[in-house]
């Protein structure tokens, strides 16, 4: 009986790989056989749709500044940034440790 594999390996018939989202069907002895391909789905960069969530506008005009604002909210969140606040209409954010994320060049922690 035909169905949807999970997870990747290799068709037992002709050596195919198989790749998750592919119908196979078991041969036996947890031997599998390439039926037919997934189509395969567009490629999105994480980072990019991270940053369109949020910013939708900004991705639309210039994908790469929000591959690049989404990378960077991903690595200060992986930081462990504990405040965010802004301040003439600039965001800024402190991580665990109670550092800005700018310091020491905007001053924004001595304030």
């Amino acid at each position: 009986m035909p169905f949807t594999a999970r997870f990747p390996g290799r068709c037992a018939r002709t050596g195919a790989p198989i790749r998750p989202g592919d119908t196979v069907t078991s041969i036996g002895r947890s031997r599998y056989a390439l039926i037919s391909r997934a189509e395969p789905d567009e490629t999105v960069d994480p980072d990019a749709a991270y940053a369109a969530a949020l910013d939708p506008d900004l991705a639309a005009a210039e994908p790469d500044a929000a591959a690049a604002a989404g990378r960077y909210l991903r690595q200060s969140m992986a930081r462990g940034v504990s405040d965010v606040w802004t301040s003439g209409g600039r965001e800024y954010f402190r991580n665990r440790r109670g550092l800005c994320e700018d310091a020491p060049c905007c001053g924004c922690c001595n304030a």
